[in-house]
């Protein structure tokens, strides 16, 4: 093996993470994408006997991990999403078709009245590809057991994550019950937060995403990737656009720093809870009025609304979280904890044939549940120091942008979750 020295290594980190996010974009194959020297193993061993004397190997180590993760599976993934988008399976309602799964989620997106039965067809239709995904679970599980890391290791942020999603269905499950979610179609409906309808742009782009935003100074200077927004359905289909471009700031304001290992976090906390952030806006009355335009009479309704979606969305987030857990945990632990844990969280009972289908589970899902907290915190904070227009304040603007120009090393304490939980929480009840 080559000699290796910390800084070159960084910058070939750097590069194989891009050249990876490059060939996801493509559809390439992953498995050759990263220099063979990443991938001997004499190249972990050395980064684990340095970790007492480079302050950088830890970070190093964590970093290759997780490409060679992605590099693993990074082509299994884009055959399962295409499985997903071209797979047809026959339907009886509410047409007699062959529907993929991807025609049958945007069908239900598109035609309320068919939504449940769109939705039944797509829950019918998942087993193979819920066996497929727990596969993949499996063998990303021996894959971690050869790299002696575990997968939680360098996919998720703290082992408190779990606990706090435990904590948080069980706090907001009396606010959760007056939804009266008791299938799948009530859930989207929800989270669409269709009636929540005024003062949105009439189309919806990443141009009028960060629009919403108001100030040009949470991005300027900075070079936005160009980033996914939704199709406008509903309210919801917002507040998920304004969490993207949140992301898209982070991403931009990181790529300033270096080295790559330290300023781009491997768990993606940060860019999710700026995501976070920015996706919560509208919860706020002044952001209703100053950018929706939105007359008193009609803020309150509104609000309403957006709060019953955001707290279904984190209950979903936290689902994800614990879901995790059981898919890591093989199909035993699955069929037997996956009818209570979904029944609790989402209002009715998961099948396990669309287990990791209908609610996916990424990699890094941990850090969106617990970046939502955080960020629930971080509001408080900048509600008290800057007022409820906060997001229009050149001062508060400039302090997240102080923030994001250095990366947060403080480690990701219980104390921080259950502290962002509350103030999520009480937020919410404040307007449900």
């Amino acid at each position: 093996m080559r000699e290796l020295e910390p800084l070159s290594f960084d910058r070939a980190l750097r590069d194989a993470a891009r050249e990876l996010e490059r060939r996801r974009k493509t559809g390439e194959p992953t498995e050759d994408a990263l220099p063979e020297f990443l991938t001997d193993e004499e190249t972990l061993h050395w980064l684990r006997e340095a970790r007492a004397k480079d302050p950088l190997a830890a970070s190093l180590e964590l970093w290759l991990l997780r490409l060679r993760e992605q590099a693993e599976f990074g082509t299994r993934r884009a055959e399962l999403a295409r499985a997903h988008r071209a797979e047809p399976h026959a339907i009886a309602e509410p047409e007699q078709a062959r529907r993929t799964l991807t025609e049958m989620l945007r069908l239900s997106l598109a035609r309320p009245r068919e939504r449940a039965a769109y939705l039944r067809g797509y829950l019918a239709s998942s087993a193979a590809m819920a066996e497929r995904v727990q596969r993949l679970w499996e063998e990303r599980a021996l894959f971690a057991e050869r790299l002696r890391a575990p997968l939680a290791s360098f996919e998720v942020a703290s082992e408190a994550i779990a606990s706090a999603a435990r904590a948080f269905l069980e706090s907001t499950r009396s606010a959760f019950e007056t939804l009266q979610i008791r299938e799948p179609a009530q859930l989207l409906r929800t989270l669409l937060a269709e009636t929540a309808a005024e003062g949105w742009p009439a189309r919806l782009s990443q141009r009028t995403a960060l629009d919403l935003l108001g100030d040009p100074g949470f991005f300027h200077g900075l070079r936005l990737r160009p980033f996914a927004v939704p199709e406008a359905r509903g309210a919801g289909s917002f507040l998920l656009a304004l969490s993207h471009a949140g992301r898209a700031v982070s991403d931009a304001a990181s790529a300033l720093r270096s080295p790559f290992v330290l300023n781009t976090d491997v768990f993606d906390l940060q860019r999710n809870t700026l995501g976070a952030l920015f996706g919560a806006l509208p919860l706020s009355p002044a952001f209703a009025t100053r950018r929706l335009g939105l007359g008193p009479s009609r803020v309150r309704d509104q609000q309403r609304t957006l709060a019953r979606a955001v707290l279904a969305e984190l209950r979903v987030a936290a689902f994800r979280v614990l879901l995790r857990e059981l898919l890591c945990g093989g199909k035993k632990l699955l069929r037997d904890q996956l009818p209570e844990l979904s029944t609790v969280a989402l209002g009715f009972e998961l099948p396990e044939a669309a287990a990791g289908v209908f609610i996916r589970v990424r990699p890094r899902d941990s850090q969106r549940f617990a970046g939502a907290l955080l960020a629930a915190s971080r509001h408080e904070t900048l509600l008290q120091t800057h007022d409820e227009d906060w997001f229009r304040n050149p001062r508060a603007i400039a302090e997240l942008r102080a923030e994001l120009s250095e990366p947060s090393l403080t480690p990701l304490s219980a104390e921080a979750l259950s502290t962002g939980a509350g103030s999520a929480q009480a937020r919410l009840l404040s307007l449900l």
